[in-house]
């Protein structure tokens, strides 16, 4: 099948939210998949850049709840990920910034502070990261510390991206690695069945990746 096919929705994916997830999820685990173990594309960029085309493009295809046209289409998905990712270097504890990553949708900022302050908190996907569980805005231009890379996002769902990594003693450890990031151009177009459906997408894109940490 070639590769662009996985953004065709058939009919059953489109019944539901959940059907339209179910059906993203079972899409990425194909598409994603490497060939092999040891298959140099199992590697986040590739995976996060494929992941992101595929949300994209499913959202536009799922005309029943986003659709193309303007005033209710996401415009924006992609990822946010911490600096160490880029240098390989070991992640730091408490990083400072995110920095973008691969995305479909209009420029981005190319960077979110990831600390607040009294006078501005931090932005949704600093929220999200910071706090390790997802973060749905209804309202964006509502909620104190939003950071508009795109004037007509109206609504907004952040899902933190988070993987293990093995200690020298042989335990294991949770690091925080970046974000999935998805802007809407209505009010309140993500929910409860949203959130669900994201975070079981990211831990489809998650499993692919050979993580080097």
């Amino acid at each position: 099948m070639p590769h662009a096919d996985a953004l065709a929705l058939p009919s059953s994916a489109t019944t539901s939210k959940r059907a339209f997830y179910t059906h993203l999820a079972s899409t990425a685990r194909t598409l994603l998949a490497p060939s092999s173990p040891d298959d140099p594309a199992a590697n986040w960029i590739t995976a996060f850049s494929n992941a992101a085309s595929l949300l994209f493009g499913s959202y536009e295809n799922y005309a029943d709840r986003f659709g193309r046209d303007d005033g209710r289409r996401v415009n924006w998905a992609g990822f946010y990920v911490i600096p160490s990712l880029l240098s390989r270097h070991a992640p730091a504890s408490e990083p400072a910034q995110l920095f973008l990553g691969p995305f479909h949708g209009r420029p981005a900022c190319l960077s979110v502070s990831l600390k607040g302050s009294s006078s501005r908190p931090v932005g949704v996907c600093a929220a999200a990261f910071n706090s390790g569980e997802t973060v749905v805005v209804e309202d964006v231009n509502a909620r104190p510390g939003h950071i508009a890379c795109d004037g007509v996002t109206q609504s907004e769902v952040v899902v933190p991206v988070i993987v293990k990594r093995r200690r020298e003693d042989g335990t294991e450890e949770e690091v925080r690695v970046g974000v999935l990031d998805i802007d809407c151009e209505a009010l309140g177009a993500f929910d409860e069945e949203d959130r669900r459906g994201l975070e079981e997408f990211v831990e489809v894109v998650k499993e692919v990746i050979r993580w080097e940490l």
